[in-house]
Order: C-alpha cells, then structure tokens, then sequence
C-alpha cells in the first residue's frame, strides 16, 4: 500500500468527510458561474465554471484514492476491479496509486492557476500568439510538478501555495480598486485555501498538522460557499 505521507490514524474518514464537502461547494460553485454564463456569455464565469469543476475532480480523485488507503473492504474490491491492470499478484498496484494522486494533483494545480488568470485585470486573453503559447507552456509545468510531487509531495504543496498566495494578491487588489464587499469575501476564503496549503507542507515534520490544514481548507470552502449564497441573493433582487 502506497501513501504520499503519514496521517493520524484517528482522522481517517473525517477528512473524507471534509472533502465531500468541499466537492458539494465546489459542484455549486461550478454551477452557478455556468447559469451565469449563459445570461449573459461573458468569458471569465465559463472559465470560473471550468475551474472548480477541476477542483471537484481533484477532490474527487483525493476522496477515491484516500478511501481505497483508509478502508480494506474498499481496497479489495478495488484490487479485484484493477486486477487486471495491477497484475494478479497487484505487482503494479504502487502506480495505480501513483497515477491516482497525479490525477489528484494535476486538476487542482489547473484550477488555481486558471482562477489567477481569472482573478487578474479583465482583458482579452488568447488572441495572441505568445499568450497561448504562455498558457502552454503553465500547463506543461503543472504536469510536470504533479508527476514530481508523486516522488516530493510538498512540491504541489508549495506549487498550489503560491499560485494562491498569487490570487489571494489579486483579489486584495480588486478589493482596494472597487470597495466590494464580495471580492473581499472571496480574498479571505482563497487566504483560507492558501494556509491549509502552507501547513500541509510540513506535514513530514508533524503529521498532525494534516488535521489543521484539512480543518482550515473545510473553512475555506465554506466561505466560498457564503460568498456564493451572498452573490445569489443579489443576483435574485
């Protein structure tokens, strides 16, 4: 059985508990900046939509991946399922569960870097040559840190933190230029993610901290969530 890092056995099940959560949030999230979308085509909501449909693909995976490592009678149905791939004696199993957390990892580093696109000054993005060759080239390197991280785990750590600690700078910038009350919602909630992020890279050094960072990233998601029921509510007027 392979795992990127030691956890408290303890809180084995509750994390999985806290990113169902998150993936409900980020489902209706993803839905509503769709609906949004459709009135009124603006680009930036498809994109947002597009985003957090990566994170709940990558909570989704980390749910999956975590549930077969916590749960054996889990396990063994997936070790029958995957058997054939695996190989009869589950040889290759280790990347299965590899390929499990870069599938994890690879669609979260997606969402936040396109929010930092998003979150940046509005203007017109891919109309140019050397910017679809920059969006390019971010892809690569976010496919190349997850298959890193596989081997470094704090490298996606690190990578997701300051790709957030970027869009956390960008929504305080929005919130000084246009005094919405909204934007500051949002910067606390992506502050939220960004310290969970932060902690969870030192979880070699204290595996408890695993606790706090999953505590602090349920948080984060909630306040998404008010910041969402806020901006419904506007938008129902």
């Amino acid at each position: 059985m392979f795992s990127l890092f030691s956890t408290p056995a303890w809180f084995n099940g509750w994390d999985l508990v806290f990113e169902t959560i998150g993936l409900v949030i980020a489902l209706l999230i993803a839905a509503y900046s769709w609906k949004i979308y459709q009135l009124n085509k603006e680009n930036r909501f498809a994109y947002f939509a597009l985003a957090f449909v990566l994170v709940a693909i990558g909570l989704s995976m980390k749910i999956l991946t975590n549930g077969i490592l916590y749960y054996t009678p889990v396990r063994d149905v997936a070790a029958e399922v995957l058997r054939p791939v695996a190989g009869t004696r589950l040889q290759f199993s280790q990347l299965l569960y590899r390929g499990g957390f870069f599938l994890e990892m690879f669609p979260m580093l997606g969402a936040w870097l396109l929010i930092f696109f998003i979150s940046q000054k509005s203007r017109e993005r891919l109309h140019k040559l050397h910017e679809v060759t920059q969006i390019a080239l971010f892809i690569y390197l976010i496919l190349l840190i997850s298959i890193v991280a596989n081997f470094k785990y704090f490298v996606y750590y690190l990578t997701a933190s300051v790709l957030l600690g970027l869009i956390v700078l960008n929504y305080y910038k929005n919130y000084l230029n246009t005094g919405n009350k909204n934007a500051l919602k949002v910067m606390i909630a992506f502050m939220l993610i960004l310290l969970s992020n932060l902690l969870l890279v030192f979880v070699f050094l204290v595996p408890g901290v695993y606790v706090f960072g999953e505590i602090i990233l349920l948080l984060g998601f909630l306040f998404l969530l008010h910041t969402y029921r806020s901006v419904t509510k506007l938008r129902r007027r």
